[in-house]
């Protein structure tokens, strides 16, 4: 079975037939796919009742049927009328101006020469209505009804993200077809302007060329079939020039010290993902990714003292094809590499079964390389649409070249022990990363193609559209190490409380003696905690200036109300 695509659409006239019924080579190969397991959908501008005439057996070759250009759906023997149907009142006006015509359930079919004829007497009639070539055909449909409208909803009912189809055809009015499908492809006859915009331009004309693509994906031979039309734009490259990654079937590895911005930029691709419609379940060990829960169709899973439900996870990832937050900032390491191993066993089945989600991002991927053996024998197999984020990319060694497609290496950071992410990546792959970042600030990044090409472009990195705030959950709600949690105590030393959050320190904040409060901000403690233990220099900097703006006021202890609420309200902000 194809490692990807769930479903093929495939167009009637031009496509699967030069004319009359599909021969007996292609029914075959349309069998021979769907015994691999793909779902198979027609989609033809022909009326059913005409197309039945001279395909009789259509049900038994396919599972769905759209017909009239996109403004029918049979499926399971049921007929679906997708819209409302070209007013009545235009058929008088065809008869008088001898248009010979034919009335659908919805559209109306004629032949091309007669377009200013109709189109006349739309605008006199003061109607909506548009005119939709396909070779010498000519046909009036209602506004926004297309052959991808009809087969978008044919894949909502078969449960198939349009992103695990591939669609082919031969004519003007399959460019919305083509357009709605992860893939495209035509037949070797097709209009010049459809070949143009395809993905692949087949070898052979109509059902020959159409058998051969079947034959293939029943093989399981689609690796090759990478879409051009689908990129994300993650920044600007130095001539201002979008610099853009393949959205699907590519690996991409995200690695810098730590705080060099590889979460920011880890979300700024899940951001895109999601916006075009990828299913993406993202593995959060830190609580960095909470904000994409904003996004619609996103859900973020994770409570404190347990791991997110697999089940549950994997049934949001299949209901219309959303997308998940999988946060483990709230459970112990222990049960993070255990959740994460159950996960990743899972989804990796889901994936050969219905193709979700279409990505699988994780944070933190060394700890997840380092169980027992699931990502490793997963990324050895050569399976694509995993993006991992690590400072250690040493982990992965010669996986970076051979299952990465991508690396995106960012510089600065807090330096750490151990060896330095770009200098094992030079090592690892022998490109020059490190001379093309001199002097390069945080905000951009080293954008490296790999393969045989092996490009290598320092790039702006584009801003977030969801706000982000590094350990938003672990810092929030979580239970910081007892070394690093605030602890308060009075002038005598006396009456200590400990803050093992954020939220707690809020608290302790409004609640604790005026003196108690006003004894640490003296002695810019709030500020200090924020800076070294939550690693937040930009909110340390404004609690300093509260502080000191307390300190110069020269207020009593106990008359600190305005300090309190300041400092509260920036952290606030600050965390959402």
């Amino acid at each position: 079975m194809s490692s990807y695509f769930r479903a093929i659409a495939i167009d009637f006239d031009g496509t699967l037939t030069a004319h009359g019924s599909p021969s007996e080579s292609v029914l075959a190969a349309i069998d021979r796919v769907r015994a691999a397991g793909l779902k198979t959908i027609l989609a033809t501008g022909r009326i059913l009742t005409e197309l039945r005439d001279v395909f009789p057996m259509a049900e038994r070759y396919f599972d769905a049927i759209v017909s009239e250009n996109g403004a029918a759906l049979s499926l399971e023997g049921a007929l679906h009328i997708l819209s409302p149907p070209v007013e009545s009142e235009l058929d008088d006006a065809l008869v008088r101006r001898g248009v010979p015509y034919r009335r659908g359930q919805v559209l109306l079919a004629t032949h091309t020469g007669f377009e200013d004829r109709i189109q006349d007497e739309i605008h006199r009639l003061g109607l909506e209505c548009r005119l939709v070539y396909n070779r010498g055909e000519l046909m009036i449909l209602p506004p926004g009804v297309s052959k991808g409208f009809g087969l978008l909803k044919a894949l909502e009912e078969l449960g198939i993200s349009h992103h695990n189809t591939i669609a082919v055809g031969d004519a003007e009015n399959d460019h919305s077809l083509l357009g709605a499908c992860e893939f495209g492809a035509a037949v070797a006859d097709a209009v010049d302007g459809l070949k143009r915009h395809a993905d692949l331009v087949l070898e052979q004309a109509d059902g020959e060329g159409v058998a051969a693509l079947l034959d293939r994906l029943a093989r399981g031979d689609d690796r090759t079939l990478t879409p051009a039309r689908w990129r994300i734009g993650i920044g600007t490259a130095a001539d201002g020039s979008p610099a853009e990654m393949a959205a699907s079937r590519v690996n991409l590895l995200i690695t810098g010290r730590s705080k060099s911005g590889k979460s920011f930029a880890a979300g700024t691709i899940a951001e895109r993902l999601i916006e075009l419609g990828y299913s993406v379940c993202l593995i959060d060990p830190e609580g960095d990714y909470a904000s994409l829960g904003k996004l619609h169709g996103v859900e973020c899973l994770g409570r404190a003292g347990a791991p997110p439900d697999v089940e549950e996870v994997r049934r949001f990832l299949a209901h219309r094809f959303g997308s998940v937050i999988v946060d483990l900032s709230l459970v112990e390491a222990a049960q993070q590499e255990a959740c994460t191993q159950r996960l990743l066993r899972a989804l990796s089945a889901d994936r050969q079964a219905s193709g979700l989600p279409h990505w699988i991002i994780i944070d933190e991927a060394h700890h997840a390389l380092g169980l027992p053996g699931e990502l490793a024998a997963i990324l050895e197999e050569g399976l694509k649409g995993y993006c991992l984020v690590t400072y250690q990319p040493q982990v992965l060694g010669r996986l970076v070249c051979t299952a990465m497609d991508y690396l995106l290496v960012l510089p600065g950071g807090r330096r750490l022990a151990g060896p330095h992410p770009i200098s094992e990546l030079e090592r690892i792959t022998g490109l020059s990363l490190a001379l093309n970042l001199k002097g390069i600030d945080t905000g951009h990044a080293l954008l490296v193609r790999l393969g045989d090409s092996r490009e290598v472009s320092l790039i702006e990195l584009a801003p977030r559209r969801t706000a982000h705030v590094r350990h938003w959950h672990k810092y929030v709600h979580g239970k910081l190490p007892r070394w690093l949690r605030f602890n308060f105590t009075g002038r005598d030393g006396h009456g200590a409380s400990s803050a093992a959050n954020v939220q707690e320190f809020c608290d302790l904040v409004g609640e604790l003696p005026p003196d108690t409060v006003a004894f640490h901000a003296e002695r810019l403690d709030f500020s200090r905690w924020i800076g070294e233990a939550l690693q937040e220099a930009a909110l340390a900097a404004d609690v300093r200036a509260i502080e000191h703006c307390f300190i110069s006021s020269n207020r009593a202890a106990e008359d600190n109300v305005a300090l309190r609420r300041d400092v509260v309200k920036a952290i606030m902000q600050h965390y959402g």
